[in-house]
This record gives C-alpha cells, sequence and structure tokens, in this order.
C-alpha cells in the first residue's frame, strides 16, 4: 500500500528521519517512503525506518527509503 503524503506522517517521520545517521542535516524533504528518494548522497550508517510509526502502519517492508525511494 502506497505511504499517503500527509501532515500526520509528516509529523511522525520527522521524529525519525530528522535523526536518521544515514542523512545530512537538515534532511529534505523528509517522508521519503512516501515522496521518493533524497537529492543528497546518502552513507548508510543505520535506518530508523523499521522503527517509525508510519512504516508499521503501512506494513512497509523495505530500508533506506531515503536511498531507494517511495514504497510500493
Amino acid at each position: 500500500m502506497p505511504v499517503d503524503d500527509t501532515k500526520e506522517n509528516l509529523a511522525i517521520c520527522m521524529n525519525y528521519c530528522g535523526t536518521c545517521p544515514s542523512l545530512p542535516y537538515p534532511p529534505q524533504p523528509m517522508l521519503f517512503c512516501a515522496r521518493g528518494k533524497s537529492p543528497e548522497i546518502i552513507v548508510k550508517k543505520g535506518c530508523k525506518c523499521p522503527a517509525c510509526l508510519v512504516y508499521a502502519r503501512y506494513k512497509l517492508k523495505d530500508l533506506y527509503f531515503c536511498d531507494i525511494g517511495k514504497a510500493p
């Protein structure tokens, strides 16, 4: 199920993407699982997506949406 790009999901996401060790700061945009991959170079140092409530709500399975793009 695709992730909805909503203010509620963004607010949840900010607690996870905003502190992710793999993203440059400040990470823009956030909510990569809904919006697509980051234009920045991603250095994989750990993924916080599985801890995110959006990840659980939409039953996501992949990691590093900042690098791979939107969830299917």
